[in-house]
Formats: structure tokens, C-alpha cells, sequence
């Protein structure tokens, strides 16, 4: 069992929550980026995914509150979003110093507890 700092992984949030904010069109949504389980408009939105993400883990939620299950849970997904939008020249990860690659090691070390 790895010893993972909760603190540690709190702070690997603002840079995923950065890049899918960036990335989303809000200038058409209804809600304010404020995901509506009830709206047929957001479930059929096309950044459904994305906008329930940053619900769950933006700046207001009390990400301490969480357990590191739930946050390393959450950080997975955003990896999976932050990997999916590499552009194909980034074969080799591990020489690579852009943002998202430098992000995805320090999320790998410290879910690994070497951070």
C-alpha cells in the first residue's frame, strides 16, 4: 500500500480543472456550467462528461472532505480526459516536458507515493 498525501492529490486538480474549463463551451449554456441531472439539455450535451467533472471538483467543492479513494477516483478520470487530448507526437511521454506530460508523471508519482 502506497503512502499517498491527500493534500498532495488535492493540488493535482487545478491543472485538469484548468483544461477542461478552457477547453468547454459555456458561452450557450443554460446552467452556468452547473450540471442539471434533470435537463434534457445537459444530458444530451456534448460536454456532459466535462461539465459533471468539474461539478464534482471545482474550486467551491470541499475536495479535503473527500476520501483519497474518491479524489485518486476522480483524478483517474481527468488523466483519461487530459491523455485523450495529447496529439499523436507524444509517443514518448516520459522525454516529453509540455504541461499535460509533466502533469500525468506527477500524478503517476504520486499516486505511486513518490511524490
Amino acid at each position: 500500500m502506497h503512502n499517498i498525501n491527500k493534500t498532495d492529490l488535492i493540488q493535482l486538480f487545478n491543472f485538469p480543472r484548468q483544461r477542461i474549463l478552457q477547453s468547454m463551451e459555456v458561452t450557450h449554456c443554460p446552467h452556468a456550467v452547473f450540471f442539471n441531472q434533470s435537463d434534457e439539455q445537459c444530458i444530451t450535451c456534448h460536454q456532459g462528461e466535462e461539465c459533471l467533472w468539474i461539478n464534482h471538483n471545482d474550486e467551491m467543492v470541499a475536495l479535503e472532505m473527500k476520501s483519497v479513494d474518491q479524489l485518486k477516483q476522480q483524478l483517474l478520470i481527468a488523466v483519461d480526459y487530459i491523455d485523450s487530448n495529447l496529439s499523436p507526437h507524444h509517443m514518448s511521454r516520459r522525454k516529453c516536458q509540455c504541461e499535460n506530460c509533466r502533469w500525468l508523471r506527477q500524478v503517476q508519482m504520486t499516486l505511486d507515493g513518490k511524490a
